[in-house]
């Protein structure tokens, strides 16, 4: 049986202390009106969870209310749920969420929609409020994973990437799609899929399926993490009597992403290694390039514990901190600069956020400096822009 979406958009805005996301879509029941799914995320950290007699459980609450172009309430419903877990490492692990989706049938005159949750244990909530999103025509694509609509876009290694297309308007004849997978600019893969005919309580529709898996048999990604997109074309050769052919601007685009453990993605692993250069020798930068990818994720953890227990300058580093301090590096100095390879990026990886910071622009007469203090170390690094460009040379060296 196909599901029958109109229409999926990004995250919408929450309000409140409760973290929470909210997605919506629109599907066709009948020619004249239609279901909104709405589809949520909530970190179990930001429900309260209580012992009870088999394990911990949070008590939350989801309403949506529609609202017509007077802003008055025309529909609306409720729903109690419940997240149970016999083990307390749950409740509190950071990549994990409750989530689930609720359906509400549209009165015609609907304009706009209200979605609040509430802890039942505490005083949290969140609240969203957007314009209900229609059909425009072209073409709608779907994401499923496990058989279920994708609501958050969002892949892991054990998945497989299935996409849905079809036409929004009946009229439109469309004989097979164009998929095309994209990274940024660069196409990763792209097939053409006939559509093929299934049964819907709308009646019968003409779709095309696309699949790829994120990872494959032995658990290594094809696909590394992060964003992609997926530009689905329409196609058509000659349309059946009563039908129009596809138009030429029969076509649609979805936003995904993939998150997969580094220690599985070769080109991210290897992008990591590389930038352990200021806290790791030779030899250990060989033996964590070389290791076989199924003891990547030993190697790494028997370094970073090793790493976290010896004193670096003068303090101890863990791995969170180091890698934030190369993320804020590749932001600010690879503007003329080499982001965490450059001076600055070095000494900002090693000794953190300087006290303050002393600059000079660029005069005829005298390129342009920097002066860091640490006091509580009692050092001070001085970066010359001696080339004009942006590049900043460390002047006193030995200082590190």
């Amino acid at each position: 049986m196909w599901y029958v979406p109109f229409l999926v958009v990004l995250a919408l805005p929450v309000q409140g202390e409760l973290k929470l996301t909210v997605e919506q879509s629109l599907r066709l029941v009948d020619d004249s009106s239609a279901v909104l799914d709405v589809s949520y995320e909530i970190p179990n950290i930001s429900l309260v969870f209580l012992r009870d007699s088999s394990g911990f459980a949070a008590r939350y609450e989801i309403s949506v209310q529609v609202l017509d172009k007077r802003r008055d309430v025309i529909a609306g419903d409720l729903w109690q749920k419940v997240v149970h877990f016999r083990e307390y490492g749950p409740t509190a692990a950071r990549d994990s969420a409750e989530a689930g989706t609720v359906s509400l049938v549209l009165p015609g005159a609907a304009l706009d929609a209200r979605v609040e949750v509430r802890d039942r244990g505490s005083q949290r909530s969140g609240l969203s409020v957007f314009r209900i999103e229609r059909p425009t025509g072209g073409l709608v694509v779907q994401l499923y994973r496990s058989g279920r609509p994708v609501a958050f876009r969002k892949y892991g290694i054990g998945d497989t990437l299935v996409a849905v297309a079809r036409a929004t308007n009946p009229q439109d004849w469309v004989d097979s799609c164009r998929f095309v997978l994209k990274r940024d600019r660069r196409v990763v893969t792209g097939a053409t899929v006939p559509t093929t005919i299934g049964g819907d309580s709308a009646g019968t529709i003409r779709a095309a399926r696309f699949e790829f898996p994120i990872g494959d048999s032995a658990g290594v990604a094809l696909l590394g993490g992060g964003a992609y997109s997926l530009e689905v074309f329409g196609l058509a050769s000659a349309a059946p009597v009563g039908r129009r052919g596809a138009r030429q601007n029969l076509r649609a685009r979805v936003d995904f992403r993939v998150e997969v453990p580094f220690f599985l993605d070769d080109s991210a692993y290897v992008r990591r290694v590389e930038q352990l250069v200021h806290v790791a020798s030779p030899e250990e930068l060989r033996r964590l390039r070389s290791g076989p990818r199924s003891e990547r994720e030993q190697v790494w953890r028997e370094f970073w514990r090793k790493r976290e227990q010896t004193l670096l300058k003068g303090r101890y580093v863990n791995e969170e901190e180091y890698f934030a301090r190369i993320d804020y590096a590749e932001e600010h100095f690879v503007l003329g600069d080499r982001g965490y390879l450059s001076d600055r990026g070095h000494v900002y990886v090693l000794y953190g956020a300087p006290d303050q910071i002393e600059s000079r622009p660029f005069e005829l007469d005298t390129p342009a400096y920097e002066v860091w203090y640490y006091y509580q170390m009692n050092r001070e690094f001085r970066f010359v822009d001696r080339f004009g460009a942006g590049q900043y040379v460390l002047q006193n060296r030995e200082q590190l």
